[in-house]
């Protein structure tokens, strides 16, 4: 019975804290409950490919709880981004940026401490004035002891436009593109409300054709800070191999990224 009370405690603080995340790139299983606002910033520094970049993206969220284990958020993004071009061997300096709006709903199955293994479903849709995105989760994570473990198996599908500048004439045409991720977190309990750890992100990315082209790896620290309705994330991840192809790929992805999240209740 003691046992039982113990394990109904334990659970009742991660539901009630359940937000405060440990992991910048990889979700854990908690949900607000009903009424529990929060609002998020995220910041993400992008550096380094073969000609000189460098990128920011900035999303600003609202979260709250819905109740029965259901939570949903919404997203303002804006992004930006600074590179060198070679075309032909023609170089050219290239500025781009855009703002975009997501949505979020993420439905809690299990709990990391009550449960044999937490577990929860993700699904969010993303629209710009060029884009549309479509993304699934699915999360599973466990506490065990001093450590939290999480594991996300993530598809993303993305519709765009290209435009291009013929003469007097601009076409378009349509690209789709296929994403599948492996996110896996390990975070070690140094003390109340201070975890480190490690975070390791794959991503996948297919043709419309399903060729697969090609399988980022990346790896680095993270660490988390939390207290009463506040917490911060910082990861750093750098690029470690192409599993795909081999060596980096620093074509159309980064040597580097930096991303820092912090959150308050409101």
């Amino acid at each position: 019975m003691r046992k039982i009370f113990v394990i109904l405690a334990l659970a009742s603080f991660c539901a009630a804290y359940g937000q405060d995340r440990l992991f910048n790139y990889t979700y854990q299983s908690g949900v607000l409950n009903k009424g529990q606002k929060e609002l998020e910033v995220w910041s993400t520094m992008h550096n380094g490919r073969t000609n000189y970049y460098r990128g920011f993206d900035h999303r600003l969220e609202f979260e709250t709880g819905l109740g029965g284990n259901l939570q949903t958020a919404f997203y303002l993004n804006y992004g930006y981004s600074t590179g060198i071009e070679d075309n032909n061997g023609v170089q050219s300096l290239n500025n781009s940026s855009e703002f975009s709006f997501s949505n979020e709903w993420k439905y809690k199955m299990s709990d990391p401490v009550a449960n044999a293994l937490g577990s929860a479903l993700y699904f969010e849709y993303t629209l710009s004035p060029t884009d549309a995105e479509l993304e699934g989760k699915i999360i599973l994570d466990k506490q065990i002891g001093k450590t939290t473990h999480a594991f996300n198996l993530v598809g993303e599908y993305e519709f765009s436009k290209e435009f291009n500048n013929l003469g007097n004439k601009i076409t378009t045409a349509s690209q789709r593109e296929l994403k599948v991720e492996l996110n896996y977190a390990f975070a070690y309990k140094i003390k109340d409300g201070l975890s480190a750890g490690l975070e390791i992100f794959n991503e996948n990315q297919f043709s419309p054709s399903s060729k697969w082209e090609n399988s980022i790896l990346s790896l680095g620290p993270c660490v988390s800070y939390s207290t009463n309705g506040f917490w911060v994330n910082l990861t750093v991840m750098p690029q470690i191999t192409n599993l795909k192809g081999g060596g980096l790929d620093l074509i159309e992805h980064e040597k580097l990224q930096t991303r820092l999240a912090f959150s308050f209740a409101i």
